[in-house]
């Protein structure tokens, strides 16, 4: 994914989300003219089926004690205890009621994931997110 950040200046519009920039705060990403935050969800997912950062987590745990709950920042003990105190919740759940994007809530759910916090499980054509 090459990007290169702009160096004009003047203002521009992100053609991902639509917000209003400085073009020498803006990126070129596929052809496109993006905002950080726009730059930063589509060029660096976090992938939630993978092994290494789930063993690096553990690892982590057994070397300062630190429980994976307590790793969570305030948004992901939000979205783990809504998880938990509903049983099964679907990803566009996660979207309508924490106000996050489509790519934020993979990586949140990614990170949990990666805890072993929460795990995906399929039922029917539903696919949905449970505690671990």
């Amino acid at each position: 994914m090459g990007a290169k950040k702009m160096s004009e200046t003047g203002k521009v519009k992100c053609q991902s989300c639509g917000c209003e920039i400085l073009s020498e705060e803006s990126y070129v990403l596929n052809g496109l003219t993006v905002c950080d935050d726009c730059y930063l969800e589509k060029s660096h997912r976090v992938i939630a089926c993978n092994p290494l950062a789930t063993y690096s987590a553990k690892r982590f745990q057994e070397s300062d004690g630190l429980e994976a709950e307590d790793r969570l920042n305030d948004q992901q003990k939000a979205i783990y205890e809504f998880i938990k105190s509903k049983g099964k919740v679907t990803p566009q759940e996660l979207v309508d009621k924490f106000n996050l994007s489509k790519a934020e809530t993979e990586n949140q759910i990614a990170i949990l994931r990666h805890l072993e916090l929460t795990k995906g499980k399929k039922e029917g054509d539903k696919t949905y997110i449970v505690p671990f």
